[in-house]
């Protein structure tokens, strides 16, 4: 699980980094739109980040926490090309379909621990 540990420090900078870029240098540079696409993008995935640290010290629960990291890549990257080129991405449908597999992942991550007592 020393990979997702990894991973989970790795979308906890990226999301506090564009949380902290919002507050000076994309607040000025973006439409209030994207700033909040922006918070919102950083705000979970450093949220996510988190999770995945935490999973990845308290359980076994390795398919869950694969399913949070590529559900919270996946709809965070979304996120970002909107925010970037202000446009929707080619298959806009990556946004919820990320956000639905990393809830799946919370769900494993239940499951995991219902399981275990």
């Amino acid at each position: 699980m020393r990979i997702i540990w990894i991973v989970g420090v790795v979308h906890g900078l990226i999301g506090t980094a564009v949380l902290f870029l919002t507050l000076h240098p994309l607040r000025d540079a973006l439409d209030p739109h994207a700033l909040d696409l922006a918070k919102v993008g950083g705000v979970w995935q450093a949220a996510q980040g988190l999770v995945l640290m935490v999973a990845a010290s308290a359980t076994r629960a390795r398919v869950a926490s694969l399913l949070i990291a590529a559900g919270t890549a996946v709809s965070s990257a979304m996120l970002y090309f909107i925010i970037v080129t202000g446009e929707r991405p080619p298959i806009i449908a990556f946004v919820p379909i990320g956000g639905t597999i990393a809830m799946v992942g919370w769900v494993g991550l239940l499951a995991a621990k219902l399981k275990s007592h």
